[in-house]
């Protein structure tokens, strides 16, 4: 009997090796900032397979904080609104659970946030640890 258990073990241990579930079950935040021009609005609501947050309206310099446990599917993606009409629309994916997203797009697990800006040109993220911005998607008209 207990040679199965080592043996399950060991090969749970292998399947994690395997994936990038070593990131399972860390902390993880995810933060949206509204830097748009004329003291705009920023509508947003995000999204995972089972969650959904309530639709937030951030005034400027507002952010929104989403934090997460990380598991072996996390997915979440957003919607943001650019207000006054609110017309102005992008949808993405604001965090993939794989370490080359949150090394590539996020800049890395430390200081374990993806930071997301809205500005009037569209959405830029900060992808490295000094603090730099990436544009990464136009509004859609």
């Amino acid at each position: 009997m207990i040679e199965k258990i080592i043996i399950y073990c060991l090969l749970f241990a292998f399947s994690i090796q395997r994936t990038d579930s070593i990131l399972a079950f860390r902390r993880f935040n995810i933060e949206i900032s509204n830097h748009l021009e004329g003291n705009k609005q920023l509508m947003v609501q995000c999204r995972s397979g089972v969650n959904s947050t309530q639709v937030v309206f951030l005034a400027f310099s507002g952010v929104f904080k989403f934090p997460i446990i990380l598991d072996f599917k996390t997915l979440i993606w957003c919607n943001l609104w650019k207000g006054p009409d609110f017309k102005q629309h992008v949808s993405f994916d604001a965090f993939v659970g794989k370490e080359s997203f949150i090394h590539d797009v996020c800049g890395s697990m430390k200081p374990n946030v993806c930071f997301w800006q809205a500005q009037d040109d569209g959405i830029w993220v900060r992808n490295n640890p000094t603090g730099d911005l990436k544009l990464m998607y136009k509004w859609n008209t």
